[in-house]
């Protein structure tokens, strides 16, 4: 509409200029404007659909060309390995006799029985007797042992109990034999031991269920001279997890004695203590943080028990330290035990406190070695130091040191080649700087060391070496009022065994003790036996 408004416009004053004489002027309305439409648009409605399957089979067509290869070698045909066999059904060798002879007039025999691999029980019994004669007079020893125990099984605890019977006869002939004669009587001693043993042990269902094992035992102990000590021992740990690193421990403990002689008055020594504690076990991190509560003779002491390792490399450099402290009970059992020539027991006798503050390095170093090394300071309190009777020498008696304190290293390094192999060296040194009551520590040994090998050919043929250096000792005896000291040899032994599996129950055996045939004194007086021998044979059934 617009087009044909602006062609009228245009026209119409032309046509106005021509015929401006003639035509009158015209006018055009425009009534409205043109709205065109489009008309509506066809829809195609569109199905989608898949083409059909086409389900014939092409055939297709290789040419492969022909390789031959040639081989040098020839494969072993798969085959399943043999499964090992199953050792739980067959006969177990629980019992076995050994018998052995050698210099010194030295019998051996040697006996042990049990029930075997039991599921409600087991039970055990050992014998062993030995003797030797030496070449000094009454230089005799003799020590028999007589043990039976067993356990027995029930869902929830372990029952166990043992009773024995020891015999140990030496004599005292470590005087002046030029100077001095008895008779064999006059200087026997022997030594009767009865020791019965009972213990619980219970058996929790996981790992967070309470843990204890009480165990009592009550020792009887007696010599030739009718000296009688009654010991009773009753302890009872108990343990407890709490968290899924951290336990609770505590342990409680009695140890009563009861010493008489004649008819002189008894002598009572005991010891009673608690020991709670606290367990943190991490990786590389372990702690044992306590206290040990005990009561000496109606004494309270209030000693520490800490005792840390941490891994600085895991598993190969182990930084281990502790601040602890004990109590080593002086019976007359326990000094007897230390030294057989042991023979005045009195009264006033104090149980030896002793303290340990230590540091440490240990670890391994690749697959076959291990290392432990200790560096501390040790002070022993009341420690009795043994000292050679007045009268003839050949007996011995106790001076008490108030306190004895050293420093101490202990180093020890190990190869271990599967069951082939192995060896250890082991070294142990104290450096005694402080004594409060004596000029020296009597027969205490500050140096020792030990150098052990073992080597298996074959499985069958076993070969072991133990060499021991031990240092030198001071000892004093006491002559019209005056202390004489002196002080004993530094010495080296050297001993080696062998033993030959001519069957799986037969095999014979040889040890050869002492091959320099040093004849040392651990206590002064009383010469080691030089060379020995042993040898016999074991079956096993």
């Amino acid at each position: 509409m617009k087009r044909i408004y602006i062609a009228l416009a245009l026209a119409f004053p032309l046509s106005a200029i021509a015929q401006k004489d003639t035509l009158k002027q015209e006018t055009i309305d425009i009534i409205s404007k043109y709205q065109p439409k489009l008309p509506n648009a066809a829809k195609l409605n569109l199905t989608a659909s898949l083409p059909t399957v086409d389900t014939s089979r092409p055939r297709l067509g290789y040419q492969v060309p022909a390789l031959n290869l040639y081989f040098m070698y020839q494969p072993v045909p798969i085959r399943p390995l043999a499964l090992g066999k199953d050792t739980s059904s067959l006969q177990l060798q629980n019992n076995y006799v050994k018998l052995g002879y050698g210099n010194y007039n030295t019998p051996l025999i040697q006996a042990g029985f049990g029930s075997g691999r039991k599921d409600k029980y087991n039970f055990g019994v050992l014998f062993n007797y030995t003797s030797s004669k030496g070449d000094i007079q009454y230089q005799d020893v003799s020590q028999m042992n007589i043990l039976g125990s067993g356990t027995y099984f029930t869902p929830l605890f372990e029952v166990n109990a043992s009773l024995g019977y020891n015999r140990n006869q030496v004599n005292y002939f470590g005087y002046d034999h030029a100077v001095h004669q008895y008779d064999k009587s006059d200087v026997k001693q022997a030594f009767n031991e009865v020791v019965a043993k009972v213990g619980l042990k219970n058996r929790p269902q996981n790992d967070w269920a309470f843990q204890f094992q009480p165990q009592a035992e009550f020792t009887i102990f007696g010599d030739k001279y009718k000296r009688m000590e009654n010991t009773f021992v009753l302890k009872a740990p108990i343990k407890k997890q709490i968290f899924e690193d951290i336990w609770l421990k505590a342990e409680g403990m009695v140890d009563l004695s009861v010493f008489k002689e004649d008819n002189n008055d008894q002598i009572n020594n005991n010891i009673a203590a608690i020991h709670p504690a606290v367990e943190i076990t991490k990786p590389g991190f372990v702690l044992h943080a306590g206290a040990n509560p005990t009561w000496s003779n109606g004494r309270f002491h209030l000693l520490p028990d800490i005792v840390n390792e941490s891994h600085l490399i895991r598993e190969k450099l182990i930084l281990s330290s502790g601040w602890i402290s004990y109590f080593q009970k002086n019976n007359f059992r326990n000094l007897a035990s230390e030294n057989p020539w042991f023979n005045s027991y009195q009264d006033g006798m104090l149980n030896t406190r002793i303290e340990e503050k230590y540091t440490g390095i240990k670890g391994t170093l690749g697959n076959h070695f291990n290392y432990n090394t200790k560096f501390g300071a040790i002070t022993w309190h009341n420690r009795p130091l043994f000292v050679n009777d007045s009268t003839d020498g050949k007996s011995f008696y106790t001076r008490n040191e108030e306190e004895l304190r050293a420093f101490q290293l202990h180093a020890e390094v190990g190869y271990i080649q599967e069951e082939k192999f192995q060896a250890r060296l082991s070294i142990d040194w104290y450096d005694f700087n402080k004594q409060k009551t004596e000029l020296k520590p009597w027969h205490v040994q500050p140096f020792r060391a030990s150098l052990f090998a073992q080597y298996t050919f074959a499985k069958k043929f076993h070969l072991n070496a133990n060499l021991y250096t031990l240092s030198s000792t001071y000892y004093v005896m006491r002559k019209e009022g005056v202390d004489n000291m002196g002080k004993t040899k530094a010495v080296q032994d050297l001993n080696a065994g062998a033993e030959y599996n001519i069957t799986k129950n037969f095999n014979l055996w040889v040890n050869v003790n002492n091959l320099f045939s040093s004849k040392y004194e651990r206590w002064h007086g009383y010469p080691s036996y030089g060379l020995n021998v042993l040898g016999g044979v074991t079956v096993k059934f």
